[in-house]
């Protein structure tokens, strides 16, 4: 039996659905592994189902030197305890901190080393001083890393350039599990327009509101469900047909997506964004920016349609233009590419694919 220690500084949104995912072997390989997870002490609901005695933990209030230094030491704990044949390392900090206690742990132990960054950090807006940096930390690093999970053909490409070696890294795009055809409610006439994250510049909040603002229907009605988490939040302004609402489950996330016609994701980068594909697993059309991975996903005029990144005036001609028949049938192609292309079932197998190359 293989044991797999899953490793995650923080899973909060879309991590934590990635692993959760993947949490479950395919179909006939159950027997043959052993997952273990070292997540934060009060992040363990983000992992609902998965057997607590399983899990481990450590304290984390923020991310500050000492939550990170915690979260080090029980990595060599763990390590030392669980003897994990595979190391699977998730996002950014968990990747930079986890490789290097990996490397210090080589004298006693030497798993194979899995590293998803879910989108490299310097692939991130931010100046090019930044950019240098990250991407100098990614390539030392990359040498003791096995596999690096790429999540789009765009963050693989990118991170080539920037000097990752390609015969490391692997493209797995993120799935969602098989979601039965339900017709949508009849409810009224309205165009119901969704927009589902947190309300910040990465998002593309801003250009949204811009945009919806110039649009003259009074047809268009709008849901924005999330809240600001950075320190970058845009305002949340009053205006007519847009109703807030906070972060709300799972379920009622469903809900949401089955009474809208059309989901907007405005973002200006991403990994691998859950939320489209969330929305096109329940049939939903997607009106997404152009930005990184995007494009991979969401094509223009087949399953929604695309506008130039952070381009307001660009949103605002689409928003003008949709009908809500077309909507319809762009949504019912965009779930079947979802069950073609990113299903969960080719997502867990391309995983476990990978645990079984690198421990045979």
């Amino acid at each position: 039996m293989k044991k797999i220690l899953h490793v995650a500084e923080t899973i909060k949104g879309g991590v934590a659905t990635v692993i959760r995912t993947i949490s479950t072997p395919p179909e006939g390989e159950d027997q043959q592994y052993e997952l273990v997870y070292l997540i934060p002490l009060d992040q363990k609901q983000e992992l609902p189902g998965i057997d607590e005695r399983q899990i481990r933990t450590f304290t984390r209030k923020k991310r500050d030197v000492l939550s990170l230094l915690r979260f080090a030491w029980q990595l060599i704990r763990v390590m030392f305890k669980e003897k994990p044949d595979v190391v699977h390392l998730h996002s950014t900090f968990s990747g930079v901190i986890g490789r290097c206690v990996c490397l210090v742990m080589r004298p006693w132990r030497s798993p194979k080393v899995i590293y998803c960054p879910h989108a490299f950090s310097f692939l991130m807006e931010s100046s090019p001083a930044k950019q240098k940096v990250y991407s100098l930390i990614e390539r030392l690093l990359q040498k003791v890393t096995d596999t690096i999970v790429c999540v789009s053909q765009y963050e693989m490409d990118k991170a080539a350039d920037f000097g990752i070696d390609r015969h490391r890294m692997k493209l797995i795009y993120n799935g969602i599990p098989y979601r039965k055809d339900e017709s949508k409610p009849e409810v009224d006439l309205d165009i119901h327009l969704l927009f589902v994250g947190r309300l910040d510049y990465q998002k593309g909040f801003d250009v949204l509101l811009k945009a919806f603002s110039q649009v003259e229907r009074a047809d268009l009605k709008l849901t924005i469900v999330g809240s600001a988490v950075n320190s970058d939040s845009v305002e949340c302004p009053a205006i007519d047909s847009v109703v807030y609402l906070p972060w709300v489950s799972p379920s009622e996330v469903n809900d949401l997506y089955k009474k809208a016609d059309v989901l907007i994701v405005p973002s200006r980068w991403e990994g691998f964004a859950m939320v489209p594909l969330e929305g096109m697993a329940m049939g939903l059309p997607v009106i997404a920016s152009d930005c990184t991975s995007l494009p991979e996903l969401v094509t223009h005029d087949v399953t929604g349609y695309v506008f130039g990144s952070g381009d307001h005036q660009a949103l605002a001609s689409l928003l003008v233009n949709i009908s809500k028949h077309k909507l319809a049938e762009l949504g019912a192609e965009g779930r079947r590419v979802v069950r073609e292309r990113f299903s969960a079932t080719l997502m867990i197998q391309q995983t476990y694919d990978v645990y079984c190359a690198q421990t045979h």
